[in-house]
């Protein structure tokens, strides 16, 4: 399993690229759940932190089980809580740098950490959005009733439904809307 630390405005910033921003919020929430979508398919999980004008940290409800959202203060940015968080979790796990920010990049240069810029960690989420977007990767299912029985079974059934409907309705049947 490996742990991605995540500067959550750095990737934002690359993954909007130089659009405007009309809701910030929702923006972060669409980031959030793609990061949750890639991070669904493995034993991976994401811990995404913002910088905040708080006075305290932050934990946000998340939508999933493996991604966490952190929200930094004026005494703890973003970068403070991966850098610390990197130094807690390299003793037993896998982890994941997501920053394009040089100084966190510097500071976390350990021989256990995988450092990744925004760029490719966009990169990384755009072409596995695609990818479940190709029809040719999912698994169809066959939703027609038709699809799934033999053709014996299909001609049975239309004919009961052709005698069924063929028949005059009864007084006090469900269909004629009388109580009983």
């Amino acid at each position: 399993m490996s742990v991605y630390l995540i500067d959550g405005y750095n990737v934002l910033h690359e993954y909007l690229g130089h659009g405007e921003v009309t809701d910030l919020e929702e923006e972060r929430n669409r980031l959030i759940d793609h990061i949750a979508s890639y991070m669904g398919g493995s034993s991976d999980r994401a811990i995404v932190v913002f910088d905040s004008r708080m006075q305290l940290l932050q934990k946000t409800e998340s939508a999933t089980r493996n991604v966490e959202v952190y929200f930094g203060s004026f005494s703890r940015s973003a970068d403070m809580i991966i850098e610390r968080e990197v130094y807690q979790l390299i003793a037993g796990e896998s982890v994941t740098v997501v920053s394009s920010d040089y100084q966190l990049q510097k500071t976390t240069f350990l021989p256990k950490v995988i450092r990744r810029s925004s760029r490719q960690f966009v990169e990384d989420l755009q072409h596995h959005t695609k990818s479940i977007a190709n029809p040719s990767n999912c698994i169809t299912m066959n939703q027609r009733i038709e699809d799934r029985v033999g053709r014996e079974t299909v001609e049975r059934l239309k004919a009961l439904r052709d005698a069924t409907a063929a028949q005059p309705e009864t007084k006090g049947s469900p269909e004629s809307g009388s109580g009983a």
